[in-house]
């Protein structure tokens, strides 16, 4: 059992010094003496900003890390996002010379004029036409 970082064996030690220090007498009153003087302490902003600095310097590695993980992270993301715009523009000047031809393939046609289709007298399924070779034999 630890109490304040303070074994039993060291609590039983320092309760022998105070009572040889102070004396039975005045120990109920050093005792008040010392709850009142804690008390004070632990009330304190004093207290408070020496357990927050503790603290802060206690999670200093982890947070360190997480800020080096994160500024990693904003470095890919700049890169991915620097390839997106790249890709972009690619994806745009594709675009405008496709547009481009396509204007011109819409132009060639309009100056060629309407396109008049030969009909024939053909069959369009080839199974229904019956082609006979001389090669041939007809049974």
């Amino acid at each position: 059992m630890d109490f304040l970082g303070v074994g039993p064996m060291e609590l039983i030690f320092i309760i022998i010094i105070a009572l040889v220090l102070i004396g039975p007498r005045d120990i109920g009153k050093a005792a008040r003496s010392m709850g009142r003087f804690l008390n004070r302490l632990y009330k304190s902003e004093t207290w408070r900003m020496l357990l927050d600095t503790s603290r802060t310097l206690r999670h200093l590695p982890e947070r360190l890390a997480r800020e080096a993980a994160l500024e990693e992270l904003n470095l890919t993301r700049e890169a991915v996002i620097e390839e997106l715009d790249a890709t972009r523009r690619i994806a745009k000047e594709i675009e405008q010379e496709i547009a481009k031809e396509v204007e011109l393939l819409d132009t060639g046609v309009r100056e060629a004029g309407p396109v008049v289709e030969e009909s024939t007298d053909e069959p369009d399924d080839p199974k229904t036409s019956i082609e006979i070779h001389p090669d041939q034999e007809t049974a």
